[in-house]
Parts: structure tokens; C-alpha cells; sequence
């Protein structure tokens, strides 16, 4: 098992599978909330996932001064969280992740993914798994005495060490593909309070007040991998593939960074 740093940057995770559409979701919905809810995680909401089509030709609108209306649609999906709100599961017609702002280590994050992963199979009988991914957001802030240099590699410093006015933001990205995984890591520099990327608002779970309380120059590493491909529903072939991404993830993050900063977080 995985060795938890002290203070490690990490301040929220996330893992998600996607698998056969079901469309008949919402009488399974009860059964999976049930043992879901012995497994740790009782706060259990029911909402909707708006999303709008830009592939679709819109024709103007009659009225000049009328915009045209994109196409839009809404999907049900369930929440499943533990009573502190700091984890829980999101499920929809085709997916099922976990997230977390108290991650602990990889292999006990895994575990409880596998768990509620086989909640859902019990209920429904998955066919098939066409994408698996993991995501993970590292808040790095500087001691007194320190700056971002020390903590970040040079490569992805971009002007910030430059110019000393305020920094609205500095953005780096780099993608990889190392065999059937994909890797995007996002390195995003600015001054200022911690937050989370748009794709990920709004953020339902509670964050940790040391990560919270923070302010000033700091950078988010934002670092994501996955895998796509259709392939039959098997648990340990999941466990695998996710290791594999973990792998790849852990490679990049400590490219990221530099030997001090490991040495501050251990």
C-alpha cells in the first residue's frame, strides 16, 4: 500500500467508469442507494445534469432581436454522499464516479470506488465499460520565505517569476499518451484564494480549512489520465487499468515538482 505524505497537496480526487447506458435508471435507483448507504455513505439526493447540443444547426428565430435557442437537455442523476460531505458517489444514466476532498491514499480510494462499482453491478448487471478515468487537484502554496520556484519545475513557471504585479493567472498544459493512456496536466499559477476548475462547479463536497484558509500566490496542478476503450465488465480488469492510469499520473505530478517540494510534503 501507498505511503500517505503529511502534508500533501492533494485536495480533491475524483475516479469515474462509464459503462452501458441505463435508461431504466431510476428503478434501480432505491436498491443501489441501499447499500450504498451501508457501505458509509447514507445523504443520498436526487438531481438533474443540464447539458446543451452545439452540434445542432439552430435556424434564426422569427423576431430580429430574438437570439436562436440552443438545444438543451436534462438527465437525471443520483448523489451519494458520507455524512461529513467530503466524499461521495455521482451516478447517471452511463457512469458512476467518486470524489473526495479527504483523500487518504490510492489503494484505499480505489477500494471504495471498487465498492460502490459493484453496488451498481448487483443492481443492474453491468454489460461493458467504455472509459475509465482518474483526476486529481494539488494546491500548492509556498511557506514564508518561499516562492512557487521552489515547488514547481522551471519548465511550467512561464513569467511568473518575472513581474511582480498580480498574477490574474499563468497556464500550462501538457499531453501525453503513454500506451493506452492518456495524460493532461494542467498547471494553472495565480494569486489569490484556491478554487476549482468550471468543469468541476459547482464543488458539493466540504473542503479542508488548511487548504481553505490559504491565500496568495500559488499554483493548482491539475493532473488527469484515462483510458478508452470497450471492454467487458470485470472488476479486477477495472482495477488494472486504474492502476496503470494512477501510475502515469504519479510519474507526471512528480515531473511537475521539484525535490524540495516532495521533501516538504513527505
Amino acid at each position: 500500500m501507498g505511503r500517505k505524505m503529511k502534508s500533501a497537496p492533494v485536495y480533491f480526487a475524483i475516479a469515474q467508469v462509464r459503462f452501458n447506458p441505463i435508461l431504466s435508471l431510476d428503478a434501480y435507483a432505491a436498491q443501489i442507494q441501499d447499500r450504498l448507504r451501508k457501505e458509509g455513505f447514507p445523504d443520498a439526493q436526487r438531481g438533474f445534469l443540464t447539458t446543451i447540443n452545439l452540434n445542432v444547426n439552430v435556424a434564426p428565430s422569427s423576431g430580429a432581436s430574438t437570439p436562436p435557442q440552443l438545444p438543451m437537455t436534462q438527465t437525471g442523476r443520483y448523489l451519494f454522499g458520507n455524512m461529513e460531505r467530503t466524499s461521495g458517489f455521482i451516478l447517471d444514466h452511463g457512469a458512476l464516479s467518486f470524489q473526495t476532498t479527504e483523500y487518504d491514499v490510492f489503494e484505499t480510494f480505489l477500494g471504495t470506488l471498487l465498492k460502490g462499482l459493484q453496488a451498481v453491478n448487483l443492481a443492474v448487471s453491468l454489460s461493458y465499460t467504455d472509459r475509465i478515468g482518474l483526476r486529481y487537484l494539488d494546491a500548492v502554496f509556498p511557506k514564508s520565505g518561499e516562492t512557487v520556484r521552489d515547488y514547481l519545475s522551471a519548465s511550467i513557471l512561464g513569467l511568473t517569476e518575472k513581474i511582480d504585479d498580480t498574477i490574474v493567472h499563468s497556464f500550462s498544459e501538457t499531453l501525453v499518451k503513454r500506451e493506452n493512456v492518456n495524460l493532461r496536466s494542467r498547471v494553472v499559477i495565480q494569486d489569490g484564494e484556491m478554487g476549482f476548475p468550471p468543469d468541476l462547479q459547482p464543488m458539493t463536497l466540504k473542503v479542508g480549512d488548511r487548504f481553505t484558509q490559504l491565500r496568495g500566490r500559488h499554483a493548482i496542478i491539475d493532473t488527469d489520465g484515462w483510458s478508452e476503450a470497450r471492454e467487458p465488465f470485470n472488476v479486477d480488469r477495472i482495477r488494472e487499468q486504474l492502476g496503470s492510469i494512477h501510475a502515469g499520473i504519479d510519474k507526471t505530478f512528480r515531473a511537475s515538482v521539484t525535490t524540495n517540494a516532495l521533501k516538504v510534503w513527505e
